[in-house]
C-alpha cells in the first residue's frame, strides 16, 4: 500500500472516529437537553478537499420536530432543506482565494432516539404525559464535499449559519485533518476557525 492511500485510510478512520465521539457527544447532550438553535458542523480536511457535516435540531431550521404530515409543514420542510442544499456555501466559507467548489449537498430529516425523563429514569416523556410525544425530536442533517484550488492547512474558515437560518445562535465546529484535531464553538457566525 502507498503513501498516500495509508495516509487516506488513516484519515478515513480518524473521520469515523471523529464523527462517532462527536455523534456520542451529542446523543449524550440530546439526551441531557435538547437544545435548540445551536448547530454542529463537522470539517474533515485532506489536502485541497474537504467534507462537511451539518447537524441541528428540526425546529431549527423548518420551525418544527414533529413528522410533516400537513402541507403547510410539507412546504416548510422541503423549503428548509432546499435552502440548506442551496446554502452550504453560504453557511460555511472558505477564503475565497483558495477556488473552493461545493458538491452537491444531501440533507435528510432523522428522528432522535426516544428522550428518558430526568425525573423519572426509564420512563419516557410520553409515559409520564408530558406534552410532547417520546420520539418527535427530529434533527435536520446535511452532508457536503468541497474541493479546493489550494490546500486548506493553515487556511481560516468562517459561518454563515445565522444568516441563512437566524434562530440558530450557537455552532459548535470539529475540525480534523492530518496535521491536527481541533474544535470551537461560534455565537452568531461571530469568530472563524483554522485550518
Amino acid at each position: 500500500m502507498n503513501c498516500a492511500r495509508k495516509f487516506k485510510a488513516a484519515l478515513m478512520g480518524l473521520t469515523i472516529g471523529l464523527s462517532s465521539a462527536v455523534t456520542l457527544a451529542a446523543e449524550k447532550r440530546h439526551s441531557e437537553a435538547h437544545v435548540h438553535g445551536v448547530a454542529e458542523i463537522n470539517i474533515a480536511i485532506e489536502g485541497s478537499k474537504a467534507d462537511l457535516e451539518f447537524r441541528t435540531p428540526a425546529e431549527s431550521v423548518m420551525g418544527f420536530e414533529h413528522e410533516a404530515k400537513s402541507e403547510s409543514d410539507k412546504k416548510k420542510r422541503d423549503a428548509a432543506l432546499q435552502t440548506l442544499q442551496n446554502k452550504m456555501n453560504q453557511m460555511v466559507l472558505f477564503d475565497p482565494k483558495l477556488s473552493c467548489k461545493f458538491s452537491e449537498t444531501k440533507t435528510a430529516v432523522v428522528e432522535e432516539k426516544v428522550e428518558r425523563s430526568k425525573e423519572s429514569p426509564g420512563k419516557t416523556a410520553h409515559e409520564l404525559g408530558d406534552q410532547k410525544k417520546a420520539g418527535e425530536h427530529r434533527e435536520v442533517r446535511a452532508t457536503s464535499s468541497v474541493t479546493c484550488g489550494k490546500p486548506l492547512a493553515g487556511s481560516r474558515v468562517t459561518f454563515g449559519v445565522t444568516k441563512v437560518f437566524p434562530e440558530i445562535h450557537e455552532i459548535k465546529v470539529q475540525v480534523l485533518s492530518d496535521a491536527k484535531q481541533s474544535g470551537a464553538t461560534i455565537k452568531k457566525d461571530q469568530g472563524d476557525v483554522r485550518l
